[in-house]
């Protein structure tokens, strides 16, 4: 049957627009004009799938889309027809691509909101995450289509933010997460960071500072005079030392999980890099440590509050930052006044490990004392909290610091496994 056509013209239109009546006009070979009540003027094609099923695609509103190009249009959208597609189907797929075609700055805000929030992660992790997106990540391709992100555009993002090897391996991880995310949310198929290798990049990675083990002549050198960094300071320090605790796990402690009459303190979940709480031993020498903080603390619910008006007034009553006691160190080291070798925050626990291991205290012991993770059917089995071995274990290095502050010599035997 030979198709007919272009029974309207604009005069028509323009009358009816101005009425404001709901009307549906046809234009012939399925092009149709309707006004709705509300006043919006719409080209409608109405076609058939295959000859029998019968569908509709709106071309556009008028006067946006006049008569003619409404009708040039149709004609387009007909042959398509015509070569058995379907343009509302076609059309339905665009918008939901268009709609899934997420830019790499919206991504973002989708992933911190979802997926960077602690719990389970750890307040650290959460930073240095936001950190890479926010300063790095974001502002080279905040703007691209997430589906459009090619490894190259990745490997530029490392290579040109011109930092350090390690910090370069943080922001591919970080990258890899994000996308990551777009995958599970069907953004897209492949992640792009796949298959980048930063020693391609970067070269190899450069050797990995080794571990600091302070002899026991730079122990009693340093804890003779250690509260000359401030009584806080000297305190907390000693503490960090004897208990083997990592420096924020201390920072964060509260008064109300400290127990003096069971000698225990819990370290929460939410303080701990491997996000399980475990409990420590606190030995009599440690006690008396802990007392001497708690009437400086005052009121406080934290073992060591904040120090400087500043930090209040941006946070609230809450603890000292997790670098305030190195802080104190490396200006004691700038200033002379430390004569030792130079040693970070976990140098602390490599020197208590070294020292335990000395003592004949067994090195699955060490591993428990330091609260590292159980291997094998050990984990599986052994959940205790309170575990004698790590208490005698604590109170034996405990007593090898008191010894090397106070200058007394250090004789005691070494600790034997009972068969």
């Amino acid at each position: 049957m030979a198709r007919r056509g272009n029974l309207l013209d604009d005069v028509q239109i323009r009358r009816w627009v101005a009425k404001g009546a709901a009307i549906a006009r046809s234009d012939g070979d399925g092009l149709t004009f309707t006004l709705s009540s509300a006043g919006t003027a719409t080209w409608v094609l109405r076609y058939r799938v295959s000859g029998v099923r019968r569908k509709e695609i709106t071309l556009g509103n008028y006067p946006d889309l006049t008569l003619a190009a409404a009708r040039k249009l149709a004609r387009e959208r007909r042959v398509d027809v015509d070569q058995g597609k379907d343009p509302a189907a076609d059309k339905k797929v665009l918008k939901m691509r268009t709609q899934m075609a997420w830019t790499v700055r919206e991504l973002i805000s989708d992933y911190k909101e979802k997926k960077l929030t602690t719990p389970p992660l750890a307040e650290g992790t959460v930073y240095y995450r936001k950190w890479d997106l926010d300063k790095i990540i974001g502002p080279k391709l905040g703007s691209m289509e997430v589906r459009h992100v090619t490894p190259a555009d990745i490997v530029h993002v490392i290579e040109s933010s011109k930092r350090s090897w390690t910090i370069c391996k943080r922001l591919l991880t970080s990258a890899k997460l994000l996308f990551a995310h777009a995958c599970g949310k069907r953004l897209i198929n492949v992640n792009p960071c796949v298959g980048i290798d930063l020693t391609a990049l970067m070269g190899a990675r450069p050797p990995i500072r080794k571990r600091v083990m302070l002899a026991e002549d730079e122990l009693r050198a340093l804890l003779k005079d250690i509260s000359d960094i401030g009584v806080e300071n000297g305190l907390a320090f000693r503490i960090l030392l004897a208990t083997c605790v990592r420096s924020i796990e201390l920072a964060k402690a509260r008064w109300e999980h400290i127990d003096f009459e069971l000698g225990t303190w819990w370290v929460p979940a939410e303080s701990v890099k491997t996000r399980t709480g475990f409990l420590v031993p606190i030995t009599p020498t440690v006690a008396e440590w802990f007392k001497s903080l708690q009437c400086l603390s005052g009121d406080s619910p934290w073992v060591l509050p904040a120090r400087t008006d500043r930090r209040r007034k941006r946070v609230g009553d809450t603890h000292v930052g997790k670098t305030t006691l190195w802080a104190a160190i490396t200006r004691a080291f700038d200033r002379g006044d430390i004569d030792v070798r130079r040693f970070t925050p976990h140098d602390t626990r490599s020197t208590a490990k070294g020292h335990m291991r000395n003592m004949g205290i067994p090195n699955d012991i060490t591993e428990i004392a330091l609260n590292h993770a159980l291997k094998g059917m050990e984990a599986v089995y052994d959940v205790r909290e309170e575990i004698p071995e790590r208490r005698q274990a604590l109170e034996k290095w405990a007593a090898f610091i008191e010894a090397c502050e106070t200058g007394r010599p250090w004789n005691v035997q070494p600790i034997r496994r009972v068969a």
